[in-house]
């Protein structure tokens, strides 16, 4: 199977929004991937669902709850430091690279997504992501 690690912005978009980024959401809830995350990841999709779109704090842990379930958890340590200043980026590659993850799936045109592959983890968009997982 697959192994993915989904980042917090696919996390965010498919749980808040329609399109691809959803549909890769329902795909990893139906266990259809093996995702890869961790409490860093996770902590940031709770706290930006709670801050940025007012979802209620019971209802997104109840939801980080359940993708805490379905997922393989690995505790990055912040040894990775490829983008400067450290960048909390680097611990969701940290994340991929522990979990040795196929893809790290994210929008992140900024930082994560220029590197390509980092450690045999190729860097993709979820379009490619889910292209893939279609095949």
């Amino acid at each position: 199977m697959v192994k993915a690690c989904i980042d917090t912005n696919v996390w965010l978009s498919g749980i808040i929004f329609a399109g691809v980024p959803a549909e890769i959401v329902q795909l990893a809830m139906k266990q259809k991937f093996q995702v890869v995350t961790s409490d860093f990841i996770l902590e940031e999709v709770e706290r930006n669902l709670v801050q940025k779109f007012d979802v209620p704090t019971k209802k997104a842990r109840n939801l980080i709850y359940r993708i805490s379930q379905i997922a393989d958890m690995y505790q990055p340590k912040g040894t990775v430091s490829i983008i400067p200043n450290d960048n909390p980026d680097n611990l969701v590659l940290e994340t991929a690279w522990i979990g040795r993850a196929k893809y790290l799936v994210t929008g992140d045109r900024g930082h994560l997504l220029p590197i390509k592959v980092f450690r045999n983890t190729k860097i993709v968009t979820p379009s490619y992501f889910l292209s893939t997982l279609k095949r």
